[in-house]
Protein backbone atom coordinates (compact mmCIF):
# COMPACT_ATOMS: atom_id res chain seq x y z
CA UNK A 1 0.00 0.00 0.00
CA UNK A 2 1.36 3.35 -0.84
CA UNK A 3 2.58 5.78 1.79
CA UNK A 4 -0.10 8.18 0.00
CA UNK A 5 -2.90 5.78 0.64
CA UNK A 6 -2.22 5.05 4.20
CA UNK A 7 -1.67 8.84 4.83
CA UNK A 8 -5.13 9.69 3.77
CA UNK A 9 -6.34 6.93 5.93
CA UNK A 10 -4.77 8.22 8.66
CA UNK A 11 -6.15 11.48 8.45
CA UNK A 12 -9.56 10.39 7.73
CA UNK A 13 -9.24 8.59 11.27
CA UNK A 14 -8.39 11.76 12.93
CA UNK A 15 -11.09 13.50 11.00
CA UNK A 16 -13.67 10.97 12.36
CA UNK A 17 -12.50 10.80 15.88
CA UNK A 18 -12.64 14.61 15.77
CA UNK A 19 -16.26 14.57 14.42
CA UNK A 20 -17.17 12.11 17.05
CA UNK A 21 -15.92 13.92 19.72
CA UNK A 22 -17.11 17.30 19.01
CA UNK A 23 -13.79 19.01 18.91
CA UNK A 24 -13.35 19.40 15.31
CA UNK A 25 -12.05 22.96 15.40
CA UNK A 26 -10.21 22.07 18.34
CA UNK A 27 -7.98 19.15 15.86
CA UNK A 28 -7.99 21.35 13.08
CA UNK A 29 -6.04 24.08 15.63
CA UNK A 30 -3.94 21.00 16.52
CA UNK A 31 -3.29 20.01 12.73
CA UNK A 32 -1.77 23.59 11.96
CA UNK A 33 0.16 23.63 15.69
CA UNK A 34 1.92 20.63 14.41
CA UNK A 35 2.36 21.22 11.70
CA UNK A 36 3.99 24.71 12.34
CA UNK A 37 6.30 22.38 14.67
CA UNK A 38 7.50 20.25 12.60
CA UNK A 39 8.03 23.07 9.69
CA UNK A 40 10.22 24.77 11.78
CA UNK A 41 11.88 22.00 13.54
CA UNK A 42 14.01 19.69 10.60
CA UNK A 43 15.69 18.36 14.01
CA UNK A 44 11.98 16.88 15.29
CA UNK A 45 11.40 15.86 11.26
CA UNK A 46 14.72 14.07 11.40
CA UNK A 47 14.13 11.96 14.98
CA UNK A 48 10.74 11.13 13.85
CA UNK A 49 11.43 9.81 10.47
CA UNK A 50 14.99 7.68 12.03
CA UNK A 51 14.19 4.33 12.63
CA UNK A 52 16.69 3.88 15.53
CA UNK A 53 15.24 5.86 18.11
CA UNK A 54 13.16 3.60 20.08
CA UNK A 55 9.09 4.16 20.65
CA UNK A 56 9.43 4.49 23.85
CA UNK A 57 11.47 7.68 23.39
CA UNK A 58 9.53 9.14 20.66
CA UNK A 59 6.56 8.64 23.19
CA UNK A 60 7.86 10.33 25.78
CA UNK A 61 8.92 13.06 23.34
CA UNK A 62 5.27 13.36 22.10
CA UNK A 63 4.54 13.66 25.79
CA UNK A 64 6.49 16.53 26.42
CA UNK A 65 5.95 18.39 23.24
CA UNK A 66 2.00 18.26 22.20
CA UNK A 67 0.59 17.35 25.99
CA UNK A 68 -0.20 20.44 27.08
CA UNK A 69 -0.52 21.52 23.67
CA UNK A 70 -3.21 19.35 21.72
CA UNK A 71 -6.29 18.08 22.42
CA UNK A 72 -6.51 14.63 23.97
CA UNK A 73 -7.45 13.00 20.80
CA UNK A 74 -4.71 14.63 18.93
CA UNK A 75 -2.35 13.22 21.74
CA UNK A 76 -4.02 9.99 21.62
CA UNK A 77 -3.58 10.14 17.52
CA UNK A 78 -0.22 11.11 17.59
CA UNK A 79 0.86 8.06 20.25
CA UNK A 80 -0.91 5.66 18.01
CA UNK A 81 1.28 7.07 14.94
CA UNK A 82 4.52 6.23 17.47
CA UNK A 83 2.75 2.67 18.61
CA UNK A 84 2.08 1.69 14.63
CA UNK A 85 5.85 2.91 13.49
CA UNK A 86 3.66 5.63 11.44
CA UNK A 87 5.13 8.63 12.64
CA UNK A 88 7.55 9.03 9.41
CA UNK A 89 4.35 9.92 7.65
CA UNK A 90 3.08 12.66 9.83
CA UNK A 91 3.44 15.28 7.93
CA UNK A 92 1.99 13.77 4.87
CA UNK A 93 -1.00 12.68 7.34
CA UNK A 94 -1.45 16.43 8.09
CA UNK A 95 -1.22 17.68 4.69
CA UNK A 96 -4.34 14.54 3.83
CA UNK A 97 -6.23 15.69 7.26
CA UNK A 98 -6.33 19.28 5.35
CA UNK A 99 -7.48 18.41 2.11
CA UNK A 100 -10.10 15.98 3.39
CA UNK A 101 -11.39 18.74 5.85
CA UNK A 102 -10.89 21.31 2.83
CA UNK A 103 -12.98 19.39 0.55
CA UNK A 104 -15.96 18.63 3.36
CA UNK A 105 -15.67 22.65 3.80
CA UNK A 106 -15.77 23.75 0.32
CA UNK A 107 -12.56 24.65 0.30
CA UNK A 108 -9.58 25.67 -2.31
CA UNK A 109 -6.21 26.42 -2.00
CA UNK A 110 -4.71 28.59 -4.35
CA UNK A 111 -0.94 29.92 -4.39
CA UNK A 112 -0.48 33.15 -6.21
CA UNK A 113 3.42 33.99 -7.18
CA UNK A 114 3.75 37.91 -7.82
CA UNK A 115 7.24 40.08 -8.32
CA UNK A 116 6.31 42.23 -5.64
CA UNK A 117 4.59 41.37 -2.12
CA UNK A 118 0.63 42.86 -2.60
CA UNK A 119 -0.83 45.62 -0.38
CA UNK A 120 -4.05 44.33 1.84
CA UNK A 121 -6.68 45.73 -0.82
CA UNK A 122 -4.79 43.78 -3.72
CA UNK A 123 -5.01 40.83 -1.82
CA UNK A 124 -8.79 41.30 -0.84
CA UNK A 125 -9.44 41.67 -4.11
CA UNK A 126 -7.23 39.04 -5.98
CA UNK A 127 -8.98 36.66 -3.33
CA UNK A 128 -12.62 37.24 -4.11
CA UNK A 129 -11.94 37.19 -7.10
CA UNK A 130 -10.64 33.78 -7.25
CA UNK A 131 -13.93 33.24 -4.94
CA UNK A 132 -16.00 34.50 -7.63
CA UNK A 133 -14.41 32.62 -10.07
CA UNK A 134 -14.17 29.26 -8.38
CA UNK A 135 -17.51 29.46 -6.33
CA UNK A 136 -16.08 28.50 -3.13
CA UNK A 137 -13.91 29.87 -0.30
CA UNK A 138 -10.28 30.47 -0.88
CA UNK A 139 -7.47 29.79 0.95
CA UNK A 140 -5.02 32.03 -0.46
CA UNK A 141 -1.14 31.64 0.06
CA UNK A 142 1.05 34.30 -1.64
CA UNK A 143 4.65 33.46 -2.80
CA UNK A 144 6.81 36.50 -3.78
CA UNK A 145 8.84 35.48 -7.27
CA UNK A 146 10.93 38.08 -8.54
CA UNK A 147 11.82 36.70 -11.59
CA UNK A 148 8.08 37.23 -12.60
CA UNK A 149 9.03 40.83 -13.57
CA UNK A 150 5.00 41.67 -12.65
CA UNK A 151 2.04 40.58 -13.00
CA UNK A 152 0.77 37.18 -11.45
CA UNK A 153 1.45 33.68 -11.75
CA UNK A 154 -2.12 31.44 -9.87
CA UNK A 155 -2.00 27.45 -9.10
CA UNK A 156 -5.37 26.56 -8.60
CA UNK A 157 -5.74 22.79 -8.29
CA UNK A 158 -3.95 21.58 -11.52
CA UNK A 159 -4.58 24.43 -13.26
CA UNK A 160 -2.17 27.18 -13.75
CA UNK A 161 -3.14 30.45 -14.91
CA UNK A 162 -0.06 33.16 -15.75
CA UNK A 163 -0.52 36.28 -16.09
CA UNK A 164 3.35 37.31 -15.61
CA UNK A 165 4.98 40.03 -17.69
CA UNK A 166 7.67 37.25 -17.69
CA UNK A 167 5.34 35.19 -19.45
CA UNK A 168 3.46 38.14 -21.72
CA UNK A 169 7.38 38.77 -23.13
CA UNK A 170 8.06 34.90 -23.83
CA UNK A 171 4.66 34.52 -26.03
CA UNK A 172 6.15 38.09 -27.93
CA UNK A 173 9.59 36.64 -28.26
CA UNK A 174 8.22 33.47 -29.93
CA UNK A 175 5.60 35.37 -31.90
CA UNK A 176 8.71 37.77 -32.88
CA UNK A 177 10.83 35.02 -34.10
CA UNK A 178 8.36 33.29 -35.86
CA UNK A 179 6.82 36.20 -37.71
CA UNK A 180 3.29 35.45 -36.72
CA UNK A 181 2.67 38.98 -35.40
CA UNK A 182 2.34 40.55 -39.04
CA UNK A 183 -0.21 38.50 -39.85
CA UNK A 184 -2.67 39.60 -37.05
Amino acid sequence: MSEITVARRYAQTLLEEAERAGLLERVDADVATLRDTLDGSRQLQLFFQSPVVSREKKRAVVQALFEARVAPVTLHFLELLVEKRREPLLPAILEAYRTLRDARQGVVEAQARLALPPGAEEQKALQAALERMTGRRVRLRLEQDPALIGGVVIRLGDTVYDGSVRHQLERLRTRLERGSFLNN
